[in-house]
Order: structure tokens, then sequence, then C-alpha cells
């Protein structure tokens, strides 16, 4: 691990991040009533949403993003993963209002 590439370290960082972050939603979503997990998973949309909100900002501010040497090669990529986020927050709003809009059809055409 001590010789590792930073960008190994890095992926393998994340990884970890992740599986922790997938156990911890599980638990939540276990832990709660049906009522309060759309609330809850908005929340935790939204912030998210916030954190890489601040971190592009941070990255685009950086003089050395627009460099020459950047432009063809870093700019790209962050722009790529700009997209990728924005097409990711996109779908995860479509899913969740199609799935709220379907539990309340079926409340209301219950009663």
């Amino acid at each position: 691990m001590k010789g590792d590439p930073p960008q190994l370290l890095i992926i393998e960082q994340l990884s970890r991040e992740y599986d922790e972050k997938y156990r911890n939603l599980e638990k939540l979503v276990s832990e709660s009533t049906t009522e309060e997990i759309p609330p809850q998973l908005m929340g935790l949309a939204e912030r998210a949403a916030d954190r890489f909100r601040s971190a592009q900002a941070t990255l685009l501010s950086l003089p050395a993003t627009f460099e020459e040497d950047a432009v063809h090669t870093a700019l790209p990529a962050m722009t790529a993963l700009f997209r990728a986020f924005d097409e990711m927050r996109i779908l995860f709003q479509f899913l969740f209002e199609t799935i709220n809009s379907e539990s309340e059809y079926k409340e209301s055409s219950e009663e």
C-alpha cells in the first residue's frame, strides 16, 4: 500500500467510502417508516449535491484548471464528470418524483 500510486490509493479510499455509505443507507432505510424515507433521501441527495457543487466551484476557481495543458486533458475530464453528476441528479429526481406520485396515487385510490 505504501508504494502504491496515489491514484490507486484514492480509488481504494473511494471504494471503502462507497461501501460504508451503502451500508449506512441500508440501515437508515431499514430503521425508518415508509413515510420517513422520502424526505430523508431527499435531504441526503441535497447534501450530496451541495458538496459536489462546492467541489465543482473550487475546481473551476483553480488557475491551473485553465492552463494550456489542463485545457486539453483535465478540463474535458472535469466537464464530463460535471455532466455525469447532473445526469445522475436528474435521474434521481425523476425516479423520486415518479415513485412518490405512484405511491400517492395508490393511497388516494385505496380511500
